[in-house]
């Protein structure tokens, strides 16, 4: 099977699964959703405009194309995430006081999640020309690194301010600092300032009274796993008492626990039913877990596991550096994303409220990561080292 094949196999059954359990797992409706069979039909609907694209950009592509939508994608995003706070009512969709989605028609779109694409390619054409082979030292490095740093800083944390989303940002700083040390920076550099980084994550938490709470109700869920481990004297003065136990997060668990090895079987699941809210989108996971069963989700991980490593294979065989490392950023972008989600709903880090790609309920979220692969395929189609080597020899 040829390597694109395999990337297109990999989404091809991450979508079906998608728009099954958005359809299984919609069958309590709370007020405001919309009931299964509408999600079911906007899920499909999507997919198949995405799948349509897919093969038509692929057929007429060329590298001058591929660069105009890289660049409409970052202007056209960064225009609508700037504009959405002013926007009136009725072109914005708020969930929990956060302005995150514009609404054309009938129709959700999240900026964001098109302009990660376009900054992961700014980011891949910044450091294809600052880093070559040559060696440098820890500053030269840090300097190197720093527009790029500033550029993120600009952009997430007006988006942290405005959208209040600090998952996507958490996101985005570690996949520049990947792509930093995949492009020839120094791992010194990259701790420096992923400890800074690290640093400012805190002070974001501590500014916001409900990511403390958030982060209060994680510890509450795992101190009896952690504190064990502990000196007696830390044990006392870190266990919080009379805490209320986090509701997601506990019910999460209980379906990954419900589900066995085998799942209690499709349409099944119990926890779908008033005890996850967000169990279609944030916790999609957990409720395919009950019904599919460990299994089941081992499968779901061996198919991102394909994904990315035909990804990574895709970017080692594409001419320019920059490219590879727009592919690298990517593949970096939906992997750091599928594990921040799991390990929340796990317990092992608090909850981000971060969508699981090409599974997670959402419209503009399934068409912009097919948008990603469908340029990641005209760049290996367009660019790819047997192709120049042919032509050049």
């Amino acid at each position: 099977m040829k390597i694109q094949e395999q990337v297109f196999l990999s989404i091809l059954i991450l979508m079906s699964f998608s728009v099954l359990f958005v359809f299984s797992l919609g069958f309590f409706q709370y007020t405001g959703q919309k009931d299964a069979l509408a999600l079911l039909s906007y899920q499909s609907l999507f997919a198949f405009v995405s799948l349509v694209f897919l093969f038509t950009f692929l057929k007429i592509c060329n590298e001058r194309m591929i660069i105009f939508l890289l660049i409409s994608c970052i202007t056209i995003s960064i225009i609508a995430c700037i504009l959405l706070p002013f926007l009136p009512a009725s072109l914005v969709v708020e969930t929990k006081g956060a302005r995150r989605w514009l609404r054309i028609l009938s129709i959700s779109i999240a900026p964001t999640e098109f302009l990660k694409i376009g900054f992961i390619y700014i980011l891949a054409w910044t450091y294809s020309r600052k880093y070559g082979s040559k060696a440098i030292s820890l500053k030269q490095d840090i300097m190197r690194i720093a527009p790029s740093l500033f550029l993120y800083f600009i952009i997430f944390a007006y988006i942290y301010v405005t959208q209040n989303d600090l998952g996507q940002a958490v996101v985005m700083l570690v996949v520049l600092l990947s792509m930093a040390l995949c492009a020839g920076g120094t791992f010194m550099s990259v701790l420096l300032i992923s400890s800074c980084g690290v640093l400012l994550v805190i002070l974001a938490i501590l500014l916001n009274t409900k990511r403390i709470q958030r982060i209060l109700d994680w510890w509450v869920n795992i101190q009896d796993i952690i504190l064990p481990l502990l000196p007696e004297h830390f044990q006392e003065s870190m266990r919080i008492y009379n805490a209320n136990t986090p509701y997601q997060l506990t019910h999460g668990l209980n379906a990954f626990f419900n589900g066995g090895i085998f799942g209690e079987g499709l349409g099944l699941g119990v926890f779908k039913l008033g005890f996850l809210s967000e169990v279609h989108t944030d916790f999609i996971l957990a409720g395919m877990t009950e019904e599919i069963g460990i299994l089941g989700l081992l499968f779901i991980c061996a198919i991102y596991f394909w994904l990315f490593l035909s990804l990574i294979k895709i970017s080692a065989n594409v001419q320019e550096k920059k490219y590879s490392l727009f592919i690298i950023g990517y593949t970096f972008c939906i992997a750091y994303s599928f594990l921040m989600n799991i390990f929340g709903i796990l317990g092992f880090i608090p909850l981000k409220g971060i969508a699981v790609p090409f599974l997670s309920y959402g419209g503009s979220s399934m068409f912009a990561n097919v948008f990603a692969i469908t340029i990641i395929l005209a760049l290996y189609k367009t660019n790819n080292k047997k192709s120049f080597y042919k032509e050049n020899s």
